[in-house]
């Protein structure tokens, strides 16, 4: 990777500024625009996995954290607010409209492919927006994360998460926890089927110890699933068999999107046993980092997931980096489909891995920087051709 980074921000400016996190809202626009007038989604892809993962290359890392006082600050500040809430909307309307311009328009499979493709990772993106919101006391931002995973049939993933993952993190009892050496497809199965009997157990043990009884009207968890088949009908209703097929189609995209996140997240990482099943605290050693920008705008400092695992009532603008934290090789957008290549994601994963317990820091060999750059070159090269053959049709 390149040795010295542009430096064109001024990060004490950036740092209480809230416009860089209406990337997605722009992109969700920018995706209209280029499928309404060219059919074409595979130019927002080559955006998101080529254009997004170069820059990140180029410009300086994002590395400022806020003081205890900017902090308090940032967290009384509404207009972070605003961009999470724009993006709830977007989601909405984006998938409505998505599923009418297919219906209603003749357009190459190839082209419709990339479409779904493109809103389902839209959608993933809202699940990371869910995630924000529902992790708050306040009842507005829980409504709008719980009707973001609605869209996206996962509400469930509000009560595993808060109350499973965040508590069994980095230990076996954790479904959504990554094992070194465990290949994506193999993880999908354990965290997707483990995550709905985790957050369904724990509601039951709580309608038991109210009421006495499982099968109660407060059981969230029974009206959730029964959402998962109320929803695909609506949709059925309105748009017949092919929207309902569009939908589910983006759906499955943005869940396999999202457990992917999980994946890379917590991927070899484990809390040390103190005693038969009780584990040391969570804190910063627990949850792979990437500082690297745009990603980290993109993806509303998410890539900050230790401070959030340690203080999990943060708000996403205060969240903290630090370098005693496992870095990953790059940013969320290129991990995410490294982990699709496992040879070559344990080769660089298990390095680094074996670099940072070694050292306690990160130490990212010039190997492993050779490695992720060349990997991004293949990228690159993959979604410029999609793009261009969907330009050709």
């Amino acid at each position: 990777m390149l040795n010295s980074k542009i430096k064109i921000f001024n990060d004490d400016s950036l740092l209480f500024s809230s416009y860089q996190y209406y990337t997605v809202p722009f992109l969700y626009t920018m995706a209209i625009i280029l499928i309404s007038y060219f059919e074409n989604a595979w130019i927002a892809i080559w955006i998101v996995y080529t254009l997004i993962p170069f820059l990140d290359e180029f410009f300086s890392l994002d590395l400022r954290n806020p003081s205890k006082d900017e902090q308090n600050k940032l967290e009384s500040e509404m207009r972070f607010k605003l961009p999470l809430y724009v993006c709830v909307i977007f989601d909405w309307i984006s998938l409505i409209w998505m599923i009418n311009f297919l219906l209603n328009n003749e357009i190459q499979i190839f082209n419709k492919l990339g479409i779904i493709f493109l809103c389902g990772n839209l959608a993933a993106s809202n699940i990371n927006i869910a995630h924000e919101l529902f992790h708050k006391d306040n009842l507005l931002d829980k409504l709008l994360g719980t009707i973001t995973l609605a869209r996206n049939l996962y509400i469930h993933f509000a009560i595993e998460h808060i109350h499973g993952h965040h508590r069994n993190v980095a230990t076996p009892k954790d479904p959504a926890t990554s094992l070194k050496g465990q290949k994506i497809w193999n993880f999908l199965p354990q965290t997707i089927i483990g995550s709905y009997v985790s957050a369904w157990n724990f509601e039951a043990d709580l309608m038991l110890k109210k009421y006495g009884s499982v099968i109660r009207v407060q059981n969230r968890m029974i009206w959730y699933t029964i959402s998962y088949f109320i929803i695909p009908c609506i949709i059925y209703y309105y748009f017949g068999i092919f929207g309902c097929a569009y939908f589910l189609g983006t759906v499955i995209n943005s869940v396999v999107y999202l457990e992917t996140i999980n994946y890379v997240e917590h991927y070899g990482l484990s809390r040390k046993e103190i005693q038969p099943g009780k584990y040391e605290k969570v804190d910063i050693r627990h949850s792979w980092n990437a500082p690297h920008r745009l990603s980290n705008y993109l993806l509303f400092k998410l890539q900050r997931h230790s401070d959030h695992h340690e203080n999990p009532y943060k708000s996403y603008q205060t969240l903290c980096s630090y370098e005693e934290s496992p870095q990953l090789p790059h940013g969320y957008t290129v991990c995410i489909l490294l982990a699709w290549v496992p040879n070559l994601w344990f080769e660089i994963m298990d390095l680094q891995l074996k670099n940072w317990e070694h050292h306690k820091k990160n130490v990212t060999s010039d190997q492993v920087k050779q490695k992720m750059l060349d990997f991004i070159f293949k990228i690159g090269m993959v979604t410029t051709t999609l793009a261009t053959a969907s330009i050709a049709l």
